[in-house]
This record gives C-alpha cells, sequence and structure tokens, in this order.
C-alpha cells in the first residue's frame, strides 16, 4: 500500500521529476507475476469485505456509509460468492440516518465514485450542497457543465472539501479492523504495518473525492473564445481556491486561473513564486514517499494525520518536510518543472 498524496493523476505530467521521465519503460510482467498480482488484489477485495461486513453491523450512519464504499471498493469479487451484504440497503439506510452528516454525504459520495454510478455521485453531492451552501467543493460533483458552473459562482463563498475530517474519522474505524498476519501476508505487500498505518493510508483512497478540474481549466483559459466573459467568475472562483486551500490541487489550480488572469507584472510575480514554492514541496514529497519507512513513508503519515492540528494538505507536507530536513521553501537556484521546459 503507497499513501496517495491528494493531487490527482491531473497534474502529475506537469509536476513530474526529470528523474522519472528519463526512466526506462517497464518491462511487460511474467504470468507469474500476474499471477501473484490477481491473488494479491482478490485477498484485498477479501479483506474488504470481512471489514464491510464488520462495520455494516452498526446502525451509526457513517458506518453504513462507510460499509457502502468498502464494498464498491471490493469489487469485482467472485459473482457467484454470496457477500452477506445490501449495498442498496446500506446506501438508503445511511442516506436516512445521516441526512444532516455530511461526513456521511462524503462517504456516500466517495461510493458512488468508485462504483462509477454517476446518479448516485450528483444525489448525494447536492445533499452535501443542502448541508454547506455556498461551498464549491460539493458543486464540482453535481455534473454540472463548465457554463452553469461559471453561473453559479458569484453565490459561492468558500471551498472547504473538509478531506482530512474525513479520512481521521475512517481511519478511525479501519484502525479497529487491521489485516490479520495471513490476510497480510496474501496480500504480497512486504512487512506488515501498524494497524494506524494500514488505517492511515487506506484514508487516502478518499482522494476520490478530488474533482476534475480540467473543464474548469479549459473555460478559463484566456485564449478560448468567450473567455473575456467569464473572467470575473474565473477570478472569484481562483480566489476561493486559494484562500485557504484544504489541499495542494485546490491551490495549484487556484494559482493557474489566477495567473491566467493575471495582467501585471508584480501580480505575476508573486503568483509564480507561490507556484514554485507549491512545486517544490510536492517534488519532495514525492522524493520522500519513495522511502517506505522514512519520514514519508506510512507511519509519519498516521502520526500527522491523528494530529488536529494538522488541517490542511499544505501544513502535512510542511511537517514532513521539516521532520525530514527539507527546506519548505525552494533554493534560490531551483526550477520548477514549467520553468525547465
Amino acid at each position: 500500500m503507497r499513501i496517495r498524496l491528494l493531487l490527482p493523476v491531473l497534474l502529475l505530467p506537469a509536476l513530474a521529476m526529470p528523474a522519472f521521465a528519463q526512466a526506462p519503460s517497464p518491462r511487460e510482467p511474467s504470468e507469474q507475476e500476474l499471477r501473484r498480482a490477481q491473488q494479491g488484489a482478490e485477498a484485498w477485495q477479501a479483506y474488504l469485505l470481512r471489514v464491510a461486513k464488520a462495520v455494516a453491523r452498526s446502525d451509526g450512519a457513517r458506518d453504513l456509509a462507510l460499509a457502502a464504499l468498502l464494498e464498491a471498493q471490493a469489487r469485482p469479487y467472485d459473482p457467484g460468492r454470496a457477500t452477506g451484504l445490501d449495498p442498496d440497503r446500506l446506501r438508503a439506510e445511511a442516506g436516512a440516518r445521516g441526512a444532516g452528516d455530511l461526513l456521511t454525504q462524503q462517504l456516500l459520495l466517495a461510493a458512488a465514485v468508485v462504483g462509477d454510478d454517476p446518479a448516485r455521485r450528483t444525489a448525494a453531492a447536492r445533499r452535501w450542497q443542502a448541508l454547506a451552501p455556498g461551498n464549491l467543493a460539493p458543486l464540482m460533483h453535481q455534473g454540472l457543465d463548465t457554463a452553469a458552473l461559471l453561473d453559479a459562482a458569484p453565490r459561492l463563498n468558500r471551498n472547504a472539501p473538509e478531506l482530512y475530517p474525513l479520512q481521521r474519522w475512517a481511519a478511525g474505524v479501519l484502525r479497529r479492523h487491521a489485516p490479520t498476519a495471513a490476510e497480510w501476508a496474501a496480500f504480497g505487500e512486504g512487512a506488515k504495518p501498524s494497524a494506524e498505518a494500514n488505517a492511515a493510508v487506506w484514508s487516502s483512497s478518499l482522494s476520490v473525492l478530488l474533482p476534475d478540474y480540467q473543464p474548469l481549466l479549459r473555460a478559463c483559459d484566456m485564449r478560448a473564445p468567450g473567455a473575456a466573459g467569464r473572467a470575473a467568475a474565473c477570478r472569484h472562483l481562483s480566489s476561493l481556491l486559494l484562500a485557504r486551500p484544504q489541499t495542494m490541487i485546490d491551490e495549484r489550480i487556484g494559482l493557474s486561473l489566477a495567473r491566467g488572469q493575471a495582467t501585471s507584472p508584480a501580480d505575476i510575480a508573486a503568483l509564480d513564486a507561490r507556484r514554485r514554492g507549491v512545486d517544490w514541496r510536492l517534488e519532495q514529497m514525492g522524493k520522500l514517499a519513495m522511502q517506505a519507512d522514512g519520514p514519508g513513508g506510512a507511519a509519519a503519515f498516521a502520526r500527522l494525520l491523528a494530529d488536529a492540528s494538522v488541517t490542511t494538505e499544505d501544513a502535512m507536507a510542511r511537517r514532513m518536510l521539516a521532520e525530514a530536513g527539507i527546506p519548505a521553501e525552494p533554493p534560490a537556484g531551483w526550477q520548477a518543472p514549467w520553468q525547465r521546459r
């Protein structure tokens, strides 16, 4: 298992380290390797189903929603095998009991994303929106076209995905259901981690709740037709993303939007300086993540996730870098990936 930075795949090509770009193409796996991988995947599916059934015994709305998410993550399992779970019932009861609970709706949204169910995804996002009016984060999951999103911009007053409270709660539940020694051996994942580390790393799979910002980036591209009429909405959205970004993707997208709208050399220089800092921390975190037992490993992630004072991904990155003796800001001669091009 590997910790997933909340930065999704859409930005990785722009931020990839040169060493990754220069690496040779991986060879084709052997039949034996493919078989081991399949066995490991099936073992994970069996473990997730075991935990889902245990969590589903609760009457709590969040537990039921988490069970629905775990069931969705466990697919594809053997369709001929009875699982003892009714995902439709789990979702219905969780939705009814947790109608006023934001975390329940986020978990149901994650289950719909993992299960590739657009209708349920939109419904859960709308329920989240009703609990948090003015919040950009749930709006991004409602399947709106770009025009509708930009039209809604003036009514929005913040961007609060609230992923760390969700991850903390989920990790707390999963910690009570750690894999057994036999289950871990079947995964083929190397040395067995602590229950805390396993739960924290699993919680990072909730990065599925990060939205796809590509349509918004295209709509706010000043070179695109009609962009001038969208400038005010794009500026407002960038200000929401940059006001207090909880994830590094939010900050990175906000900077891209603001950079596209900026005309003053002083404003451009300030945005570029901030962008260099974000890219530096992302690059250093990528290097730390390759060191399983180091300051950026699962144990450190679990410890910092449990710290309620860590409320943003940038704060998490800065703490990990500080513990590794790495400065949070880039040295003067360092170039960001977009500068190297």
